[in-house]
């Protein structure tokens, strides 16, 4: 008890109070009281992620109203919002703040972006937060992130290469936005994705003869390129020296041959940004936030389209790690808490299944046409803009 109240900065006594449920921990010590125990805020109490208002977001962060103000003012346009205590507890409250920086939606989404500096977390969950807290006030609406130019660096590292390297790089990053367009295939048409550190590692060579193992598929890439070499050597050593790829050797059972040995590849976020500017690959723009891709957006589509009914249990995949109540997808930032596994209305026992809370109903009816626009191929003009007319009940943390 003492190492922890010497950790939070409190009096031992305060410990007590805690460990006994008769004090809560204030802003500062709540966010130090996080971080001394390794937790989140979903460890210690009934909160759920996917539930946070803006005020939990700053405590979460261990910062008082005046310390959130402070550190806004000194971010990047920050001093424009003139931001003040009483301003802060007001947007908490879900009072109408008296400034209207504050209270356009324009002036809403610089706020947002403001506050996930701050609190340390992803944008999409301050817009989340802000929306559970002012139901009734202005959408958020967040400026556009201007586009990055090509660094210098990825050129000149090209430039660095000879011709064969180049031939390696290139056919190593076909294979990785193959692998990567793969996955998300996956994801839209409602399967489970593997985690990138499995797929973004490549088989190039295993070392057999070829009429029993074929080539891999970076090799048959080389080899339409004219280069026959296993795939091993030089030129991936010196993509390697240059922090372009990371190689791993290792060893695969293959029937009838036994154990053979193994060489996979992956590239680096700098090997691909390479490969990207040589190429002339443009990144692909993922939907402007606080919008969700394609594959989430269909599975709330498809819960909210159940109405009381709601969906079964099994809703297969990853979706409900980025969607759930009490879910992240990380581990570390909450889920958007756009759906909830619980009984239907009325019943105390048999299956769970999948319902839409408040809150996904809420993101619905502020973005569904820019959602039917963005993705005219999901079928939502059956989804009601009232929560009574298709949402089973209301959130529940």
């Amino acid at each position: 008890m003492r190492e922890l109240a010497r950790a939070v900065r409190v009096t031992e006594r305060a410990v007590q109070h805690w460990e006994a449920g008769t004090h809560v921990p204030a802003g500062r010590a709540f966010g130090r009281l996080l971080r001394a125990l390794g937790c989140d805020a979903q460890d210690l109490f009934v909160r759920q992620r996917g539930t946070e208002t803006l005020e939990e977001l700053r405590r979460d962060a261990g910062l008082s109203a005046a310390e959130a103000c402070r550190a806004i003012a000194r971010k990047r346009g920050g001093a424009a919002f003139s931001p003040e205590r009483r301003k802060l507890r007001e947007l908490e409250r879900g009072q109408v703040v008296r400034s209207r920086e504050w209270e356009t939606p324009e002036g809403a989404g610089r706020l947002v972006r403001l506050l996930a500096q701050v609190y340390g977390v992803p944008e999409r969950v301050i817009t989340d937060a802000w929306r559970r807290t002012r139901p009734a006030g202005a959408v958020p609406l967040l400026p556009e992130r201007a586009a990055r130019e090509a660094s210098p660096a990825a050129a000149q590292a090209w430039e660095a290469l000879n011709s064969r390297q180049r031939t390696y790089l290139t056919c190593i990053f076909q294979q990785d936005q193959e692998a990567e367009e793969d996955q998300r295939h996956r994801r839209l048409l409602g399967g489970t994705g593997r985690k990138a550190v499995e797929w973004r590692r490549m088989d190039l060579a295993l070392y057999a003869p070829p009429e029993f193992v074929g080539h891999t598929r970076i090799q048959s890439r080389l080899r339409q390129e004219g280069v026959h070499d296993p795939g091993a050597g030089s030129s991936v050593a010196a993509l390697e020296r240059r922090g372009l790829v990371v190689t791993y050797r290792d060893r695969v059972y293959v029937q009838g041959l036994g154990e053979v040995r193994r060489t996979r590849v992956e590239l680096t976020r700098r090997g691909r940004a390479v490969a990207r500017r040589a190429l002339g690959v443009v990144r692909e723009k993922g939907p402007p936030p606080p919008l969700m891709s394609q594959w989430l957006w269909r599975i709330l589509v498809r819960v909210a389209l159940a109405g009381s009914a709601g969906v079964d249990g099994s809703l297969a995949g990853r979706g409900p790690h980025f969607l759930a109540v009490g879910r992240s997808p990380d581990g570390r930032s909450p889920a958007r808490g756009f759906i909830e596994l619980r009984h239907p209305d009325g019943a105390e026992h048999g299956p769970y299944r999948w319902f839409v809370t408040e809150s996904g109903m809420r993101h619905i009816r502020d973005h569904l046409d820019a959602y039917r626009e963005l993705y005219p191929d999901v079928d939502a003009d059956r989804i009601g803009l009232s929560h009574e007319e298709t949402s089973a009940g209301p959130q529940r943390a």
